[in-house]
């Protein structure tokens, strides 16, 4: 008998990988150098000579991607005897039958790619680098005859487009190293039940996901052989330095708005004073999400999201009509900005969404659509800057905006937002940007924000003394009510 030598000694982290077990999706990695791809590969070996006939998929964002990172590294270190490797297919073939597709997924038209496809294993390489959309269509491509464990597996730094959504299914969900069982929900936010004529019939629908972090710091081949690469992290700018040495998924390299802070900018929600002005900020869109943003501006200066409204697949009737249902009939409103294209007429009618928006009650502004003199705008209103609390006299850090916690899309998109690679001083187009474009209209529809420190300051152990000496100056900040409803 021919004894087979495997060229691999996992490291302590990705022995965990590796042993890991009742779970549906896994990311692992974090951080650069934790031998995430050489992980990956192995891995994939070990399942497809486990398994007979099975069939598995790795995914890179782009074909250059592949080719040096996957493919180059399987043609060096599968041994010759257990399979070959077909160029044109871009996949292996085992002895026993299985199959590893080395496949790269980089816009919407691939997923005709895999309409009728089954795989037992679906692993993708820097999960941060796809849309969230196209790792939950391939989910529906995890199915087979046979009776083998299937699982989605990942490994990723932090950053990219994906970032917000990786990090939101895998990161806080809890603890890692943990398998956390997660109740299923449909994109109306309705949770899932399997349904009649299956065994466990009305029951939640339940997925089991699990994050096992890596760095440079468990890659101990690595240090060895490279000691310098820890050094060279060490030297990046801040931070890269916090994503790829430390794995941080709080902030990472390309973020736009990196001054964003959840415990700067986002707040307890209150009853905002009738007196305050209101406004309300539109993003048209069908298959993109329809937006509406409230937002409430005290007398000194700052701004408050207090309530939004994002939701898909709405006709212009029922965008009306929902932004009519969450605006109470005893807020008043300033005006309303919306996106240009409501302006647009559709081929078939004679009319624009602005005009229906105005039959109902509801008169809408043209925004002003300057991208990066906006994103300016709204970096202003982000802005760090210490003040003092005139009760206590202590300083502390605040912002002129501020989101209550109960505007989750809100708190989610805002630090998403990536530099455009051609144009620096934009936003790249990103799933999440309808939210952060209705706020930059908004903006651009103020005048300059340049206040550095209200007159009044408002840290959280003195905000409501501050709404309380506001109602005493009532007759000082009295405004015309707005009629626009």
């Amino acid at each position: 008998m021919t004894t087979i030598q495997i060229p691999y000694k996992p490291q302590p982290r990705q022995q965990k990988y590796h042993q890991a077990k009742d779970y549906d999706e896994m990311l692992y990695g974090g951080a650069a150098g934790g031998g995430k791809s050489e992980a990956t590969i192995w891995d994939a070996l070990k399942y497809a000579l486990q398994y007979p006939a099975s069939r598995q998929i790795i995914f890179r964002r782009t074909f250059p991607d592949l080719q040096r990172s996957i493919i180059m590294r399987t043609l060096q270190v599968y041994p010759k005897e257990l399979g070959r490797y077909n160029q044109s297919k871009h996949e292996w073939t085992f002895v026993n039958g299985s199959i590893i597709e080395l496949a790269h997924w980089d816009n919407d038209s691939d997923f005709m790619k895999y309409q009728g496809a089954e795989y037992d294993r679906i692993r993708w390489e820097e999960l941060t680098q796809f849309e969230e959309r196209w790792y939950t269509y391939m989910l529906s491509r995890l199915r087979g005859s046979k009776p083998y464990p299937r699982a989605v597996q990942s490994t990723t730094n932090p950053g990219g487009i994906g970032h917000s959504w990786v990090k939101r299914r895998f990161i806080d969900i809890g603890p890692p190293e943990q398998v956390h069982e997660m109740q299923e929900f449909d994109d109306n936010g309705n949770p899932l039940h399997w349904p009649e004529g299956m065994p466990n019939a009305g029951e939640p629908i339940i997925r089991k996901r699990i994050f096992i972090p890596a760095n440079v710091f468990d890659n101990k081949a690595l240090i060895d052989n490279d000691p310098g690469y820890v050094a060279r992290l060490m030297s990046l700018p801040d931070n890269e330095r916090k994503q790829l040495l430390e794995g941080d998924w709080d902030t990472f390299a390309g973020q736009y708005f990196s001054e964003f802070s959840r415990a700067i900018h986002v707040v307890e929600p209150f009853e905002i004073p009738d007196h305050w002005k209101r406004f309300r900020a539109l993003d048209e869109g069908y298959n993109d999400p329809f937006v509406c943003l409230w937002i409430a501006l005290d007398p000194k200066g700052t701004a408050y999201i207090y309530r939004e409204f994002v939701k898909p697949k709405l006709l212009t009737s029922e965008q009306v009509e929902a932004v009519r249902l969450y605006s109470p009939v005893t807020e008043r409103y300033e005006y309303t900005v919306a996106d240009t294209s409501f302006w647009n007429k559709a081929k078939t009618e004679n009319v624009t969404p602005a005009e229906i928006f105005a039959q109902h009650s509801v008169p809408l502004i043209q925004a002003k659509k300057e991208r990066v003199n906006g994103w300016k705008r709204l970096r202003e209103w982000l802005h760090v800057y210490e003040a003092i609390d005139h009760v206590t006299g202590k300083r502390y850090k605040t912002a002129n905006l501020k989101i209550f916690c109960t505007c989750l899309k809100a708190i989610e998109a805002i630090p998403s937002m990536i530099h455009d690679d051609r144009h620096v001083e934009d936003v790249a187009e990103h799933p999440l940007d309808h939210v952060p474009d209705a706020l930059r209209y908004w903006c651009m529809s103020r005048p300059q924000n340049n206040s550095k420190e209200p007159a009044w300051s408002a840290s959280p152990d003195s905000l409501e003394r501050r709404r309380r000496h506001e109602d005493e100056d009532d007759d000082d900040e009295q405004m015309g009510m707005s009629t626009f409803w």
